[in-house]
């Protein structure tokens, strides 16, 4: 049997950052949330999440505030945030600078390699489906995958 492999991979801030922002939009209520119960929840590194949350409120997805009764927020609807949006509020995954598996350096638009056509029409694949899908299709999903594992 093959292993599953796996050649799309965001960077670990995107990551935390979809899975943090997922678990405030699966809240039923709309009040604030502590840091760390975001980050118990999805037993994600505390400290590294805050900096995450401080980039998502800065660039207007999440509100914060502080003291009693204090923590974050989403923003707006969960409907109207997509994911795309979540990852760019942290870096770009597709940086423009990427380097190709097969030729370092050498592969382009103008001389490309064996792969570089499909690899060009994967990433604007993956690219289109993120900038398609909102956040609380994320939470709808990970609501669905939470309640089969339960039954």
């Amino acid at each position: 049997m093959q292993p599953n492999i796996r050649l799309f991979r965001l960077p670990m801030a995107a990551r935390y950052a979809i899975q943090g922002m997922v678990h405030l939009a699966l809240r039923r209520d709309e009040s604030y949330c502590l840091l760390e119960d975001v980050a118990k929840s999805g037993k994600l590194p505390k400290n590294f999440l805050s900096k995450i949350f401080q980039d998502l409120a800065q660039a207007g997805l999440l509100e914060s505030r502080r003291g009693r009764g204090g923590g974050y927020a989403l923003a707006r609807s969960a409907d109207k945030i997509r994911l795309m949006e979540i990852i760019r509020s942290i870096q770009d995954p597709f940086p423009e600078q990427s380097q190709c598996v097969l030729a370092p350096g050498a592969c382009s638009d103008a001389k490309p390699c064996v792969l570089h056509e499909s690899v060009v029409a994967w990433e604007e694949l993956i690219r289109k489906r993120l900038e398609d899908t909102t956040l609380a299709e994320a939470a709808d999903a990970r609501r669905f995958s939470k309640e089969a594992a339960n039954l």
